[in-house]
């Protein structure tokens, strides 16, 4: 059997001067340092010979995409399947954020959250899922390339080694903005 290999990219850095927790929040593009570091990894997935590009459709996922693009000449395709986790919070101070939140979201107290309208992580987990089952069917045998962000990714990562989704596992394995993992299907 031909086996399928998945890189779960996580954009790059993101250009956020009033250090907000932004989310699905528009207009959030990479920094100047993001864009060198991409341009950089570029080189590395070209050698890999990359047959396409999957993105999320945040703008800053997509502006990873594009420069890989331009390197590696080849297409891309948004998928919604690949987007940033839908959360309640989106724009408060990430200080704020890792002293009153950040601390509820991995035990009961996350229920509260979901009822304000974030994505559960079992959900999160479902739809990487789902984008999974799409390039195993569609894409047998090739190198898939997949811009995503870390919560994502790191769900999924945590799925396929059929770990639980933990604080203590986020905070071992998380992927920097620009980091990535190889998954063969």
């Amino acid at each position: 059997m031909i086996a399928t290999t998945i890189y779960f990219l996580r954009h790059g850095e993101v250009h956020n001067p009033k250090k907000i927790l932004y989310g699905r929040l528009p207009r959030f593009s990479l920094s100047t340092q993001g864009r060198k570091k991409i341009r950089k990894l570029a080189g590395f997935f070209y050698k890999e010979h990359i047959n396409i590009i999957y993105t999320s459709p945040m703008l800053r996922a997509r502006q990873t995409t594009e420069l890989l693009v331009a390197r590696l000449g080849i297409s891309s395709k948004v998928s919604g399947l690949l987007t940033e986790v839908k959360f309640s919070f989106a724009g408060i101070s990430l200080v704020e954020f890792e002293k009153t939140i950040q601390p509820k979201l991995y035990g009961l107290e996350y229920i509260e959250y979901v009822k304000e309208g974030s994505e559960t992580i079992e959900q999160i987990e479902r739809r990487m899922l789902r984008f999974l089952d799409f390039i195993k069917r569609k894409h047998k045998g090739q190198k898939i390339l997949a811009v995503s962000h870390g919560d994502p990714i790191m769900i999924l990562k945590a799925a396929v080694e059929r770990k639980p989704f933990t604080w203590e596992y986020k905070r071992n394995n998380y992927l920097k903005p620009g980091d990535w993992f190889k998954l063969n299907i």
